[in-house]
Formats: structure tokens, sequence, C-alpha cells
């Protein structure tokens, strides 16, 4: 396993993180689906543990990922090793009495949630504290940074960042210099983020976690225009017949860019990832242990430059998460 510094921060990361949303299990809000479908405990631990075997260091969770389950497995399993992980949390969506999803960056929830974080996962500090995905409008409140100030103060956290939408609320950030890091949906297939984001991001010495690495699991390979997905994963409210039809093309058209350099296309669309140099990490779903061993299976080895400039003329202007408005 390889390590990067996460932007000017003096925190160092593993290359290939842990991204704990799918170990949450089937989660719903609002009447729809917010989770990776079903998980058992059993399968999540062991996944926790078998990354930490291979060398994974950075694990990325939030308050709301299974209403808590998530934070709640990784306290379990980190715990024990508290000093070597990092450990990033996200918090601002809360679920009413109704069900229903809704955010709230207030200073009076900023405190309640980080001390339900600190708790779930059995730790005294958080890492890298993040909001997640806040409007400009919402971030701009002076409480919020009132806030974060504060909870740095105390030793509750050692840094934040904020999980962003779209790549222009990056640049907008990182202009008004708020925090320390951004999250960003970046991937072969949505590449938007490297052409104004990461270079700014590195000149200003933000760290960069690259969240979605393989495409909602598009490009493990395994899912064609005919996929129907359970009722209770997430990917059935986005990943409809007709983009499945569209998308398809492009998927076979990665797999013939990068046969050969890789064992699977998972793995050359992680290195695709890492090629560039502003991610500090990138943090694939997994909640079980042969997905983990997959993920981190990518770290240390590099596509050909020839390659990777390959998928970014051939894909570089598609996005197809912008341009569907897609938001995960």
């Amino acid at each position: 396993m390889q390590y990067r510094d996460l932007g000017k921060t003096g925190i160092k990361v593993s290359e290939i993180g842990f991204g704990a949303w799918a170990i949450g299990g089937a989660t719903e809000a609002s009447g729809v689906p917010v989770g990776w479908g079903g998980t058992t405990d059993e399968e999540s631990i062991a996944a926790i543990r078998r990354a930490r075997d291979l060398g994974i260091t950075f694990f990325d969770t939030a308050d709301i990922y299974g209403h808590g389950r998530s934070e709640s497995l990784l306290g379990l399993v980190l715990s024990r090793s508290r000093n070597d992980v990092i450990i990033a949390t996200k918090f601002g969506n809360v679920r009413t009495s109704a069900g229903e999803q809704r955010k709230d960056f207030s200073k009076q929830h900023i405190f309640h949630a980080v001390d339900g974080s600190l708790k779930r996962l059995r730790t005294d500090y958080i890492d890298l504290y993040q909001l997640h995905n806040p409007t400009i409008e919402q971030l701009a409140a002076e409480e919020i940074h009132e806030a974060m100030d504060k909870l740095q103060e105390v030793g509750k956290i050692r840094v934040w960042g904020v999980s962003i939408s779209t790549p222009a609320e990056g640049i907008e950030i990182i202009k008004r210099g708020w925090g320390y890091t951004l999250q960003v949906l970046y991937n072969v297939l949505n590449q938007a983020p490297a052409q104004e984001l990461f270079p700014l991001a590195q000149e200003r010495g933000f760290g960069i976690i690259a969240r979605v690495p393989l495409a909602s699991g598009l490009l493990s390979g395994k899912y064609r225009s005919d996929s129907v997905f359970p009722a209770n994963d997430i990917r059935q409210n986005f990943l409809t017949t007709r983009r499945l039809e569209e998308v398809t093309a492009r998927i076979d058209e990665v797999r013939g860019i990068v046969v050969g350099e890789s064992r699977s296309l998972s793995e050359a669309a992680l290195r695709f990832v890492l090629a560039n140099d502003a991610v500090s990490s990138t943090i694939p779903g997994a909640k079980n242990v042969r997905q983990v061993e997959s993920n981190a299976a990518a770290s240390g080895t590099s596509l050909t430059p020839a390659t990777v400039q390959k998928l970014k003329d051939r894909l570089g202007s598609y996005n197809f998460y912008q341009r569907h408005s897609i938001r995960v």
C-alpha cells in the first residue's frame, strides 16, 4: 500500500481508502433507498479487519450511513488501533421523526452531531470532519466556521473539510479558503473535476478525496443495460435502463483501452483516479473481504501515461454523472 499527503494538513493517508457507506446496510429516507442493499455485521467487520491487514489506513464514513451503523462498526474494529488509522466522517443530513431527510448545519447540530459520532466511533477525536454536501449559501454561515474552529480548539477534530456535489462548488470553497479538504466524485466516466478544480486544489494545498471511483459499480464490469438492482439498493434511483444502455458502450470503450494493463477493469479504474497527483486518496466502497482485496490491489502500480492520456482524450468530456445531474 502506498501513502500520500492529505493536502497540507500534515496527515498521511493510504492512497486506497475504505468507503464505508455500503456497510451501513439497507437504509431509506423519504421513502426511497439511500443504502447499498443488505449486509451482515460479520461480513462488514471482516472487511474492515482485512483492510487494516492490507495497509489501508484511511476510513471514510458519515453519521447518516445506516443511521449510525457504519460509524459503530468502524468504531468496534478501529478503536483497537486508533493511532494507526485516519478516520473521516461527515455530518449535516438528519432524519426527521416522519422519516424524511433534511439538511442541518446549525452550530447547535454540529456540536450534537460530533458527540454522537465520537461515541459511535469509540474515539475522543476525529481526524477529518466533513460537511456533507452543503450548498455554498449554507456553507457561508458564520456559525459553521465558528463551530469548526471551536471543535479544533478543544481537540474533538483535527481538521475539517467539505464533501461537494459539483466542481464549481469546490472552486468557490478553495477561493474562499474554507476548510482543508474536498471530497468530490471523480472517475473515468466523470472527469470534470480534473479540469479546473484539481489544479487549483494543488496550488492552494487542499487535500482531494475522490469518491465513487468505480462509478457506483459500473466500472466493476459486471453490470449491463438489462441489469436490475434490488429494491433496497440506491442505484435503482438513478441507474435507469436508458442510462445503463447509454453508459454500457462507454464502459466497453474503457475496457478496450486498458486491456492487458490490469488484472481487472475495476483495478484499472482505480489506477486511473490515482494517476492524478491532486488526489490524496480514493475511497471505493466495500462491504466484504473480496471487495477490499480487489480495491487494495490497485495500489502501487500505475497505468502507462499513454493509457491515462487515451482515457482522458476519449472520455474526458463525457461526465456521465454531471450530464444526468446524479448526486451520490
